[in-house]
């Protein structure tokens, strides 16, 4: 995990000392494993330092309020998202693969590294959609330099892919397929998500479908309608 407590942040006031930024890094571990159980509204502050095993004090010499560390959870995960994506992709032998087995790797992936920290991805999500403004230019930079790798891994198979524009159907296809995962995986219980029942292996399966059938599709070019 990088060490996101030495850098600047409006969100969080930075510690200088060792010890700080071990409390600092225990509050937000503290908080991820209580998300595990319940929501953040449930969580108190006292139920994160009992955890932390710190002070209250402690706590708000580092956050103004609870709210604060949503930011700063978002911006923790966030620095180690790239990380995370490429010790992933290295294990892989790319060039071997057709274009379905990518897709089937990259959805699998995906859908597991969902999995992986779902509760905290619930919490900075929600965060994420409400207060879009309080994401800087610098985790923004990060995500999309981390969510252009699948697209660009897709779009080398150029030649079978059925659109004018390759990387930019690579692009909208890996939205499409993230955007599914955090519906299901991270607001399962909602009405619709909950509707669509499907087991994680059925999703990877359908998902791969859907990204694999997407990209190989010969639509036909509308008519224009002239006034």
């Amino acid at each position: 995990m990088p060490d996101l407590s030495r850098n600047s942040s409006a969100f969080v006031q930075t510690p200088l000392q060792n010890r700080s930024r071990q409390t600092l890094r225990k509050i937000a571990e503290a908080t991820e494993a209580l998300l595990a159980t319940r929501s953040f509204d449930d969580i108190t502050v006292a139920d994160i330092v009992k955890r932390a095993r710190c002070s209250t004090g402690s706590f708000y010499g580092r956050f103004t309020a609870k709210d604060d560390l949503l930011p700063y959870l978002y911006e923790r995960y966030d620095a180690d998202l790239k990380g995370r994506v490429q010790r992933r992709a290295s294990g892989i032998d790319w060039d071997s693969l057709s274009l379905h087995e990518t897709v089937d790797v990259l959805v699998k992936h995906t859908v597991d590294m969902y999995l992986e920290r779902r509760h905290l991805l619930r919490a900075v999500a929600l965060y994420a959609r409400t207060r879009p403004g309080d994401i800087t230019a610098q985790v923004r930079r990060t995500r999309q330099a981390t969510t252009d790798l699948p697209p660009l891994l897709l779009a080398r198979f150029a030649g079978e892919i059925a659109h004018d524009d390759p990387l930019e159907a690579s692009r909208i296809g890996f939205f499409m397929i993230a955007s599914i995962c955090r519906e299901k995986i991270l607001f399962g219980e909602a009405p619709h998500a909950a509707a669509t029942r499907l087991s994680n292996d059925r999703l990877k399966s359908e998902l791969s479908r859907t990204l694999f059938a997407y990209l190989t599709c010969r639509y036909p070019r509308p008519n224009l309608v002239r006034s």
